[in-house]
């Protein structure tokens, strides 16, 4: 039986991980790994022994990449859109930053530690992220050589469900719904709840197989939301508000609250 292939798509760090494992759940399907890449087993796969008419895939190729990047036929495509601003604070603790030593070391043949490669302060990462975010840059990852407004207007007008995941976290009930409906699920209340409950972030972060699991750990994070507001300086709020106004009033976001 051919299945239907629901694709959970969003921008580096804009919690597909988490969206992915609670839409699986819902589904009551596996969740497969990423779209595009069936040889690579990754740590977020799950209910690899469910059956079900459904696989679930997380992916961050923008909305044209998508159907060229798998023989499997695609069902669904839901698109997690999170703060771009929460995205700069969130890669700033997720993402390796090399610094300018490092590059010099590897030239000369050293290897190189995780610790090492981390280097940067906190304030140099956030920068790099802001430019990534801003402008793209593939040096950091290559999910991110792409602007974050370039990629979510990829998904504009197309026939996808958007989900902020500011709403998921507050009204994951709502926001289940919602979702349940694009796909056509016949589930109730009691599910979902449960679903909620168990793909919480609190209940995952005690599921995860190792505390020595630095990356997992990471991938999870906190699952947050407002960083930028505390940690942005007063210039850079009035930069992304300079850059991205319409985008982010558009998709639901404040603007700066400091654009004198």
């Amino acid at each position: 039986m051919l299945k239907k292939n629901i694709i959970i798509a969003g921008y580096p760090k804009s919690g597909t991980t988490w969206a992915s494992r609670l839409i699986a759940e819902l589904a009551s399907c596996p969740l497969q790994g990423d779209w595009g890449y069936d040889h690579i087993h990754t740590l977020y796969e799950e209910g690899k022994s469910r059956k079900s008419p459904y696989d679930c895939y997380k992916t961050h190729y923008n909305f044209d990449a998508i159907p060229t990047k798998s023989d499997r036929p695609v069902y669904k495509i839901i698109h997690i859109i999170r703060d771009p601003r929460d995205i700069v604070i969130s890669g700033s603790n997720y993402f390796v930053f090399s610094n300018f030593m490092d590059k010099i070391l590897r030239k000369l043949g050293f290897s190189l530690n995780q610790a090492s490669r981390g280097s940067l302060s906190f304030h140099k990462k956030k920068e790099k992220m802001i430019q990534a975010v801003l402008y793209g840059d593939y040096k950091i990852n290559k999910w991110l050589s792409s602007t974050w407004e370039d990629y979510v207007s990829t998904f504009k007008n197309k026939k996808v469900l958007a989900i902020n995941y500011e709403n998921l976290l507050v009204n994951p009930r709502v926001e289940c719904v919602k979702i349940a409906a694009y796909l056509n699920l016949d589930v109730d209340d009691k599910h979902i709840d449960y679903c909620i409950k168990k793909q919480s972030f609190q209940n995952r972060k005690k599921e995860i197989p190792s505390k020595d699991n630095t990356t997992f750990n990471n991938l999870l994070n906190q699952g947050k939301m407002g960083y930028w507001k505390t940690q942005f300086s007063d210039l850079e709020k009035q930069l992304f508000t300079k850059q991205l106004s319409s985008s982010l009033i558009e998709m639901g976001y404040e603007i700066s609250l400091d654009q004198e």
